[in-house]
């Protein structure tokens, strides 16, 4: 489940309850909409419930949850990961924040925030135990749909003695050099938030988006856009226009269309993976002369509809027939970045290529850069309690667009299997 942040408006102080997977803060009193961006990861804090005197201190944890992914010689395994780790090692002190999460908000770190911040110094995949070591016959790893967030749990420090500063509890005894550094810690200064007017730069409309959107669209000039930074940036856009015969368009989905560079393998046309892969597919000399994309879903979705829906795009590659203007139906909102839609490639590749005949390319050899990205939206229809692609002919479950929201380790595929000739999937 989403955590819950209390922030007030930063327009007319109005109270709000963000999930942890908001970007965008909509004020249900002065009706002022802002996108969200932090220095870095988001950071929130505790507010300490603990009595009685002593120094504030907080503790920086890691919270990651995402699909995790590891490829051996012979297929792509794809698992939740839901967790929480402490993020300096510091012994005696709780390895993780527990299920307090479940039952306390969270606020947003800031300048006015009382106490000494102690820094991370895991990174954040560092922190997480199972991501230290390969187990034998992994290839590679991969991290997608990553929420990732810095927790700053409160203690309070009274004598040699660290107490929780929610349940008041000891829970370690601290030697001189641990409690000078306690003490000397700095206040809160990094992991900050910006609110950003979701205003068109271009034209100055309302931009609209989902809650949890990465990319917010301007239906006035037909513009998307992103804020990586501090200010909003344009993103490319395609909007694939649905087969005559396909009936009314119930929703459109988006995707990462990405054209890569690879070093370490020999990848540059799509007749070049036709023959890595081994698809069945007469090569011709058009293929040696098409480009090679790779597609990923842009929105979360359970690991193993996510890995499928790579394979299926890239090798079904979609007709480049789409045009840079926003349809009347409504738009699934981007949730997952171009970034770890990159690291995905590989993954993509490892799928086609896993086979006990020919196994894998040399994985740990294998760079991939960008030479051009774009978000496509392609229509879907309604089909019962389903969605269909109307030229791939597959189906993706309508409870599965939920996931997103909450990524949960029982959160099923939702997903009808497909013919595999439908997409050309191996």
């Amino acid at each position: 489940m989403d955590w819950q942040i209390e922030q007030g408006c930063p327009q007319c102080g109005a109270p709000a309850t963000l999930a942890e997977t908001d970007h965008l803060l909509v004020c249900a009193f002065c009706r002022t909409r802002l996108y969200l961006v932090p220095e870095g990861s988001f950071c929130y804090y505790f507010p300490p419930a603990a009595k009685g005197d002593g120094d504030l201190v907080y503790l920086p944890y890691w919270r990651i949850r995402g699909a995790a992914f590891s490829v051996t010689a012979t297929e792509v395994n794809g698992r939740i990961a839901d967790t929480s780790r402490l993020a300096v090692p510091l012994p005696g002190l709780p390895p993780s924040l527990g299920l307090r999460t479940q039952a306390l908000k969270l606020r947003f770190v800031n300048p006015d925030t009382p106490g000494r911040f102690i820094a991370p110094e895991l990174a954040p995949r560092e922190a997480i135990p199972a991501s230290r070591t390969m187990p034998r016959g992994v290839l590679c790893r991969a991290f997608i749909g990553e929420t990732k967030s810095l927790i700053q749990a409160p203690f309070l420090l009274r004598g040699d003695t660290l107490f929780d500063g929610i349940l008041g509890r000891p829970v370690a005894v601290c030697r001189d050099d641990q409690r000078e550094r306690l003490r000397a810690a700095p206040a809160a200064a990094t992991g900050l938030v910006r609110f950003v007017p979701t205003l068109c730069p271009h034209c100055g409309w309302d931009m609209e988006g989902g809650r949890g959107s990465l990319v917010l669209f301007c239906r006035n000039c037909d513009s998307a856009w992103h804020c990586p930074r501090h200010a909003f940036e344009p993103v490319a856009l395609s909007v694939m226009p649905p087969p005559a015969e396909a009936g009314e368009v119930a929703l459109y989905l988006p995707f990462w269309r990405m054209r890569p560079r690879f070093t370490g393998v020999t990848l540059n046309s799509r007749a070049d993976l036709i023959r890595l892969a081994n698809l069945p597919r007469a090569i011709t000399a058009a293929l040696e002369a098409a480009p090679l994309y790779f597609w990923s879903p842009a929105f979360k979705i359970h690991p193993a509809l996510y890995a499928r829906w790579s394979r299926q795009m890239t090798v079904f590659s979609p007709a480049d027939d789409g045009m840079a203007r926003l349809p009347a139906a409504p738009l699934h909102p981007p949730t997952l970045a171009l970034a770890e839609a990159t690291e995905a490639i590989v993954l993509t590749l490892a799928q086609l290529t896993a086979n006990g005949r020919k196994g894998c390319p040399p994985l740990a050899d294998l760079t991939v850069a960008l030479e051009e990205a774009r978000l496509e939206y392609h229509p879907f229809v309604a089909s019962g309690s389903e969605l269909r692609h109307p030229r791939l002919g597959v189906t993706l479950g309508r409870t599965a667009l939920g996931y997103g929201a909450g990524l949960r380790a029982d959160a099923g595929p939702g997903n009808r299997p497909s013919p595999e000739g439908s997409a050309g999937a191996r």
